[in-house]
């Protein structure tokens, strides 16, 4: 667990923090990822905790603004000594990627119909899936176990974020 009163990429750091307070974390690739995509008209961020959420914004604006849309399983970057520091897959980004297409209606690619696939498979076991993947060991080895149970929770959370500008904050389809 970090250090009391500080934020990190746990969730646990932000179980008793209040509305309106802003933090800004160091996250390499969900930077880079974000700095890339930050020219598209809507920037969303989904995950197996918001899956559900994500998409009927998603879906609504597909509905009235014919955009195009790439749901994108971001992954993330090993740095431990033995690792260069290369992207990896990361199964709770690609799941997460998958639940969030399983609630579009809309016609997808093969590509997405797969990503929706894998996610349907193992739709109830969430928790094992992500306890034993290498992510999970790997938090839970670092005493972060908390973290993978966290993550494996479908639908949890009804808030997207959207990025504004240079930040991300709840979006607001009024």
């Amino acid at each position: 667990m970090p250090h009391k009163g500080r934020f990190s990429l746990s969730p646990a750091t932000y179980l008793h923090l209040e509305p309106g307070i802003r933090v800004v974390l160091n996250s390499p690739n969900g930077a880079t990822c974000s700095r890339y995509a930050s020219q598209v008209p809507f920037l969303f961020v989904g995950a197996l905790v918001n899956a559900k959420a994500v998409a009927v914004v998603v879906s609504s604006l597909l509905e009235h603004q014919k955009p195009s849309v790439t749901v994108i399983a971001c992954g993330e970057r090993w740095k431990t000594p033995s690792e260069d520091g290369e992207l990896r897959v990361a199964l709770e980004d690609y799941l997460g990627a998958g639940a969030i297409l399983s609630y579009l209606p809309q016609e997808k690619s093969p590509e997405a119909r797969v990503c929706e696939g894998a996610f349907v498979q193992v739709r109830d076991d969430l928790h094992a899936m992500l306890w034993e993947c290498g992510s999970g060991r790997e938090l839970r080895e670092k005493g972060f176990g908390m973290d993978v149970q966290h993550a494996a929770r479908l639908n949890a959370y009804e808030t997207v974020p959207h990025m504004r500008g240079d930040h991300f904050e709840a979006f607001d389809a009024h």
